[in-house]
């Protein structure tokens, strides 16, 4: 009722505190010891059971969340208890490495805050202006230019192939880990410049899952990496080759990856094919350029494209979307944990602009 009459004033005010979240998180933490308990509210509390606090919950924005539980020690905890509730309705959990963050926190950064490729593998890789929702690559060598490019879309660079610095660089949104229910997200791929949509393509992204993995010295410091490919199987996209399997030097909790082979699955944006991995196999563990029922092709040419990703563990599927409607079923057969992952190759050089990738949530298209 107070929503419907307070007009457009309400609705700029609203928007006023999302903006400024992140400042008052800070700010009131800080400031915890000295609000006053009001022991109305305390009484009001034990009277509150977690499901109503829930569908209270689900109308606040998490500014009021925060005023709701420093009112007294016990809605601090009665809330802390239906955050915890809500992150585990989403069927999410909070990966990263940070045991700080409050369970109210993490359930601002996992349900209301946006999608972050918190983790960059590879030399060439960044923050679009320091969005961490859109991610950047491209080849830092100025030989590399659409002036290698002749008429008939041929690439003339073999005499000038020394100064090649092209790396596949990845990027993961390792804090936002998937462990069961349904997920979609949507990726905007951006490459295209000046010299317009005929160009030869020469920035190539791979869009799709992977398992939630330990990120140490040993892939971070690497200058490029792709988690499709073994360190063992090809040595284009891994510089200091391991003994063993992949998941030997990489796995961090078998237990949550359930009993599936499939521990990554990307979509190829050029091609349009699915590639998918077992790193539990050096032999046969790399499967690539896989048609799939409702594939129609990627894309050749300079473009910004959209694309929609759907996982559903409860199906044990990964579905593709183009244009809100889906195309059809990528992959089978998935179990366990997974987080978002873009795996890029910036052929050329080129304005950071005009070659990234974006990740942001999305409601699931309705079906006709």
């Amino acid at each position: 009722q107070q929503q419907s009459n307070s007009g457009s004033g309400t609705t700029a005010s609203k928007k006023n505190k999302t903006d400024d979240d992140e400042g008052f998180l800070n700010e009131t933490i800080v400031s915890r010891s000295v609000l006053p308990l009001l022991s109305t509210v305390e009484a009001t509390t034990i009277l509150l059971s977690n499901d109503v606090l829930t569908s209270v919950s689900s109308f606040l924005l998490c500014e009021d969340l925060f005023h709701l539980s420093l009112t007294c020690k016990h809605m601090t905890a009665a809330i802390e208890a239906v955050a915890l509730q809500m992150i585990g309705s989403a069927k999410v959990r909070h990966g990263g490495g940070d045991n700080t963050l409050s369970t109210l926190e993490k359930m601002k950064l996992l349900l209301h805050s946006p999608i972050e490729f918190t983790d960059l593998v590879g030399k060439n890789l960044g923050y679009l202006h320091g969005d961490k929702a859109c991610v950047y690559s491209c080849n830092p060598n100025e030989l590399h230019t659409p002036d290698y490019i002749d008429e008939n879309n041929n690439i003339e660079i073999i005499e000038r192939w020394d100064g090649w610095e092209g790396k596949m660089c990845t990027a993961i949104c390792s804090d936002y880990v998937m462990t069961s229910g349904r997920h979609y997200v949507k990726f905007t791929v951006t490459s295209n410049d000046s010299w317009g949509e005929d160009a030869f393509r020469y920035f190539y992204s791979r869009i799709g899952i992977m398992r939630p993995i330990g990120l140490d010295s040993r892939i971070t410091s690497r200058q490029q990496w792709c988690p499709i490919y073994s360190p063992i199987d090809c040595i284009l996209f891994s510089e200091d080759l391991l003994e063993g399997t992949f998941a030997e030097h990489y796995r961090t909790d078998t237990d949550a990856w359930g009993e599936g082979d499939v521990h990554c699955c990307l979509y190829d944006d050029f091609e349009g094919t699915c590639e998918w991995t077992n790193w539990d196999s050096q032999e046969e563990g790399t499967h690539t350029d896989q048609r799939w029922d409702g594939m129609i092709g990627g894309s050749y040419v300079h473009d910004t494209r959209e694309c929609g990703l759907l996982l559903d563990l409860d199906a044990g599927t990964l579905s593709m979307y183009k244009d809100d409607k889906c195309l059809g079923v990528m992959m089978r057969g998935l179990t366990g944990e997974y987080c978002w992952v873009a795996n890029i190759l910036a052929h050329a050089h080129g304005r950071p602009e005009q070659q990234n990738v974006r990740i942001e949530r999305a409601p699931v298209p309705l079906e006709d």
